[in-house]
């Protein structure tokens, strides 16, 4: 299902370091080859004035597509070859969307509809960017539509797209995401256990809970690719981890200072667009990272010793820490791989 990620394992060692070193102008993305594959020729060149820019949009019946990237994000790379160059479905992108391509690192400035101006990297963590592809929709109106955060396969993002043009409220993109197959269970877990009762969430340990749902293919190449390894295994033995099952509308969560609620309400509560997803809570249920797209174990891994050991109270950018993360594996002799 995913077999560009075979391409591109060749390309782990340097490959996070190339994330701060990125030009400042325009999609730089390496591939599996070393080369530097550029953004589409049809994205648009904009001064970054967000306000002009959703308004052209909008006079053209377009939206306004924000999408940020950086150098050797190989989820970017499959995210361009994979769907903005796909010959199908960028037609139909240049039809409906202005896409502006935002660098991460980058230091160009960008003025917001309120008139506040930030440069590329400042927007970024004003905005919380921790992954990379990162899109964010304008419909019109000063304030996004939508955010997606992370990788989004071509079909899935063919979803999204629609999702955006239509103005849909209800249901929720989650739930139109969401398609249980009849007469298949959730994917077989020795790590997470069913959340039952609230009281298996008071614990002195941070919470890991999975969000997935019976017949989902990424959440089967989840558990077979990532959750199966013994160091993610590892890893969760830091926190109380427990799963719910969002085809399961008979069942209501007792969830700390909140009314009980099935598991489809409250990823809609919590805003989840991808399944599966981990959300990561400390020890005052409070949310502090989540892992809300198509990560490999590389990324997943690093985002469980991000909350265990509240890396995030000294780095509160992720990216950050996962070039940490890398160099202190390579000091160790380790290989890195980032598509592993």
């Amino acid at each position: 299902m995913h077999k560009w990620l075979m391409f591109l394992v060749v390309i782990s060692l340097g490959v996070i370091n190339a994330y701060a070193d990125e030009p400042e102008v325009g999609t730089q993305i390496i591939n599996y080859s070393g080369t530097v594959v550029e953004e589409p020729y049809w994205f648009k060149d904009s001064f970054l004035d967000l306000a002009d820019d959703i308004q052209e949009a909008d006079e053209e019946g377009k939206s306004l597509l924000l999408y940020f990237h950086q150098a050797g994000c190989p989820y970017c790379y499959n995210l361009v070859q994979q769907t903005f160059l796909d010959p199908q479905l960028s037609v139909f992108i240049q039809e409906h969307f202005d896409v502006i391509a935002l660098n991460l690192w980058g230091d160009r400035e960008i003025t917001l509809p309120s008139g506040e101006v930030f440069t590329e990297k400042e927007l970024a963590v004003k905005w919380k960017v921790q992954f990379t592809p990162t899109l964010v929709f304008f419909t019109g109106d000063p304030e996004p539509s939508l955010r997606i955060d992370g990788y989004r396969s071509k079909a899935m993002l063919a979803k999204i797209m629609d999702y955006v043009i239509s103005g849909s409220q209800e249901p929720f993109l989650a739930q139109q995401i969401i398609s249980k197959a009849n007469g298949v269970e959730l994917y077989p877990s020795s790590v997470f256990n069913e959340l039952k009762t609230s009281s298996q969430l008071n614990t002195d340990q941070p919470v890991a809970i999975l969000f997935e749902y019976p017949g989902c293919a990424d959440c089967e190449q989840l558990h077979k690719t990532v959750l199966s390894r013994k160091d993610t295994h590892q890893l969760l033995s830091s926190y109380q981890a427990l799963r719910v099952d969002l085809s399961d509308e008979k069942t209501l969560l007792a969830l700390p200072d909140q009314t009980p609620k099935t598991a489809k309400q409250w990823a809609d509560d919590l805003g989840l667009t991808y399944f599966p997803s981990l959300v990561l809570f400390d020890t005052n249920h409070q949310e502090r990272f989540r892992i809300d797209s198509y990560v490999r174990s590389f990324h997943f891994q690093a985002a469980l010793e991000y909350v265990s050991q509240k890396i995030y109270e000294r780095e509160p950018e992720f990216q950050r820490y996962i070039n940490e993360r890398a160099d202190n594996l390579r000091e160790m002799k380790k290989k890195v791989v980032i598509v592993e």
